[in-house]
């Protein structure tokens, strides 16, 4: 038997070390267009404030080797034949699969014209953190601009400030993290994000970074040249769906799948931040984004690979900030009647809709 499994993230590793750990003897190739082993995206923030390797290549790198895998890192998959069984590489190799997991995870989404010139970096990837954390290397301090004040530039910028980098982060709404949280909430996040000596740019928005082919600014919608050594991009972030986009396969806004995570081709499974499925709360589908709905997605095809007919754990919709000077956690829906304990450094709200618990902010 052969298993494909595109992607080599959290999902991908999961999915093999499932599959050996319950006695799976088959051939397994993992295919990736990064050319490094197999790594945690949510870690680099802590490689790139420590440089500690061990927690970003958490199952060390010689994964592939450990359990047998084909490793074909740096190998992009352009085509998928569902029908056929069978995908295309970059290389034009033919390659036949008895299964296929899609388990490619998410990928920046950066509308500002200019973003692809030279020296833009992003927070997404092993390469564009290690870009970063060179450039922090090379002696005296640095600024950064970042590009978007949602969950991912927020971390972005709590990560450069501790290690003595000034950034500045840009949000074009009223408020950070407009998506995650309230305006009341946000308010302590701002106050913290300041503390730590990030400049929070609210209601200002990018709209073209200048220069040659290098960047040499970013101009605002409000008629600024903003200058820094560090441009990061950091708009947001939307499922990686190229493998599929010439396909018969169902997508919204990520791969939709029925609970045994199959898409209409029951060989065929997507499985984490590409997987769209049913959030515990509200019923909706939706791209969880979170590690441990990852693993168990994971856990889940493996199971099925394997013959045993297993549905998906449904999750809650949930995000953690772990670099605040507190721990922030934000659970489901924040929308309805508001319960509260407020004080000056603390906040925990509780939110009401129909007599149910739909959210809350700790």
């Amino acid at each position: 038997m052969e298993v494909a499994i595109a992607g080599m993230g959290p999902a991908g590793v999961t999915v093999v070390k499932t599959l050996r750990n319950s006695g799976f003897n088959g051939n397994i190739t993992m295919f990736s267009v990064e050319k490094t082993p197999p790594y945690s995206p949510p870690a680099l923030g802590e490689y790139l404030i420590t440089g500690n390797e061990a927690v970003l290549f958490w199952e060390g790198k010689d994964f592939c080797e450990k359990y047998g895998v084909v490793c074909r890192a740096g190998e992009k998959i352009t085509q998928i034949l569902p029908q056929e069984k069978t995908l295309k590489t970059a290389n034009n190799e033919v390659f036949g699969f008895d299964y296929l997991v899609i388990a490619t995870g998410t990928k920046l989404y950066a509308p500002v014209k200019g973003s692809g010139k030279k020296g833009i970096l992003d927070f997404k990837t092993f390469v564009g953190t290690d870009q970063i954390k060179k450039m922090t290397e090379q002696g005296r301090e640095k600024t950064a601009i970042i590009v978007g004040g949602g969950f991912i530039g927020v971390e972005i910028a709590l990560s450069l400030a501790k290690i003595g980098i000034k950034a500045s982060v840009l949000n074009r709404r009223g408020w950070i993290m407009p998506r995650l949280i309230d305006p009341e909430t946000a308010e302590y996040v701002e106050n913290d994000l300041r503390s730590q000596g990030v400049d929070v740019l609210l209601n200002t928005e990018g709209s073209e970074f200048v220069g040659d082919k290098e960047v040499e600014g970013l101009l605002t919608t409000d008629g600024r040249k903003l200058t820094a050594d560090i441009y990061i991009t950091a708009t947001g972030v939307k499922p990686s769906l190229d493998l599929v986009q010439n396909t018969d396969i169902e997508c919204d806004t990520g791969i939709i799948v029925n609970q045994f995570l199959q898409t209409k081709y029951p060989y065929i499974y997507a499985c984490g931040d590409v997987a769209e499925t049913v959030e515990r709360v509200s019923g909706e589908r939706k791209i969880h984004g979170l590690f441990p709905v990852a693993v168990n997605h994971a856990q889940t095809v493996a199971y099925n690979i394997l013959g045993m007919k297993k549905e998906y754990a449904k999750q809650v919709n949930m995000n953690s900030l772990k670099k605040l000077s507190y721990k922030l956690v934000v659970v489901g829906k924040l929308e309805g009647e508001a319960l509260k304990y407020k004080t000056k450094d603390v906040l925990r709200k509780i939110f009401l809709k129909d007599d149910k618990i739909v959210g809350f902010v700790l």
